[in-house]
């Protein structure tokens, strides 16, 4: 292994931080991306990027086998800025991307603008959400803006996008505080798994995909999958951070995700995330906690790439970090930064680099379903043999 074990929880927490550290938006993703990119060249991943700028990663060793796609969006809900001056004399009108509530635009909100003519800039332009309009759909929100100083108008650009500043990232105590979580989570479980791969070198099969503007549509997704550059032989597992939700709580482990609120997802999928968590929690003693915690929920807060996928003609499933203050709203309708809990996230990672191991078996596991109630055959048997008491009994008149 490339780190030592004592250290890896370290090393987990420090891939999510690099990452949620960097501004993100739809269509907008460039920085993000960079940084991916800049950490599977570190690991020697093979990777490209397809047409519509998503990231493909591949590793593939030994026999031919089923392969696992891992799929995360590297977008988060944001804003563009779509027109220079506004009502009451206001700077700039900005576009919603995403769903956050129109209620949290009630009082100001505090934003960062990232100028295309800036585009390593790290701090971002200081400015305030002053006022909104809402339209006839909930996403339909158009902003109004001042910037905190006015001798920087001039370098903000129709197309430019923003953000809300929040904190980049924070640990305290067993939870993981960031700006962006959904769905950079996902993207740093993606690459710690073929970090893993790349260190231990095992037989199997593994996409990484990283797509865009999933917060408006699951476009990256809908594109990639639709491209035919994923075989279709593959099992898509959608990794998100998603709401928490009664039987999906914080603490508890990654949530194998049954379904979203669209879709209800496949077993034969589902099987190979099941029978890791089952592996990662042998040795442990009957009557004690398990020694690996995962859940198993409908996940009906949103919808996912898993659904993108399933009617691209896959098989699909997904794997959720329970979340607090999705998509960066609270209970009473302020903006403040996404939160995890740090087990589920370690225990998601461990959770896909078993996962991943097991794809040379996929189709035993496959196979294995259909003996989920043991040897029927006998008992069919028996059922035909007796048959003819149903038979009479139901010829029999009242």
């Amino acid at each position: 292994m490339g780190q030592n074990s004592d250290n890896l929880e370290s090393f987990y927490l420090d891939v999510l931080q690099r990452l949620v550290s960097q501004p993100t938006a739809p269509f907008r993703e460039e920085r993000v991306a960079r940084g991916i990119a800049a950490l599977l060249r570190e690991w020697d991943v093979p990777f490209e990027l397809d047409e519509f700028g998503n990231i493909i990663a591949h590793y593939q060793r030994g026999p031919e086998c089923r392969p696992l796609v891992l799929m995360a969006h590297m977008d988060h809900p944001a804003f563009v800025i779509t027109t220079r001056g506004g009502p009451n004399g206001t700077d700039f009108v900005g576009k919603l991307q995403g769903g956050v509530s129109a209620q949290c635009f009630m009082q100001e909100v505090a934003v960062k603008l990232f100028p295309r003519s800036r585009p390593d800039s790290e701090a971002g332009i200081a400015a305030r959400i002053v006022g909104f309009k809402q339209g006839e759909k909930p996403r339909e929100v158009e902003f109004y803006l001042n910037l905190d100083k006015a001798d920087e108008v001039a370098v903000v650009e129709i197309g430019d996008f923003g953000i809300w500043d929040l904190p980049d990232y924070e640990l305290r105590g067993d939870f993981i505080h960031a700006r962006v979580i959904d769905d950079l989570v996902g993207c740093a479980a993606a690459l710690l798994t073929l970090w893993e791969l790349s260190q231990e070198q095992p037989d199997t099969n593994v996409y990484g995909v990283f797509t865009r503007a999933e917060e408006v549509g699951l476009v990256g997704a809908t594109a990639v999958l639709q491209s035919g550059r994923l075989p279709k032989t593959a099992y898509i597992v959608s990794l998100e951070a998603s709401k928490t939700l009664p039987g999906a709580v914080q603490g508890e482990g990654p949530v194998v995700r049954v379904g979203d609120k669209i879709f209800t997802f496949q077993e034969e999928a589902e099987i190979v995330l099941r029978t890791a968590a089952q592996n990662l929690n042998k040795g442990g003693s009957v009557g004690q906690p398990p020694l690996f915690k995962s859940q198993r929920q409908l996940m009906s807060g949103g919808g996912c790439e898993a659904g993108a996928a399933l009617l691209a003609g896959y098989t699909a499933t997904g794997l959720a970090f329970p979340l607090g203050n999705y998509h960066n709203v609270t209970s009473d309708f302020r903006l403040e930064p996404e939160n995890i809990h740090k087990a589920d996230y370690i225990a998601g990672i461990l959770l896909l680099q078993e996962a991943v191991r097991l794809m040379p078996q996929a189709d035993d596991l496959r196979l294995n379903l259909t003996k989920t109630y043991g040897d029927v055959e006998p008992l069919i048997e028996q059922l035909k043999a007796s048959a003819n008491l149903i038979t009479t009994a139901v010829q029999q008149k009242d």
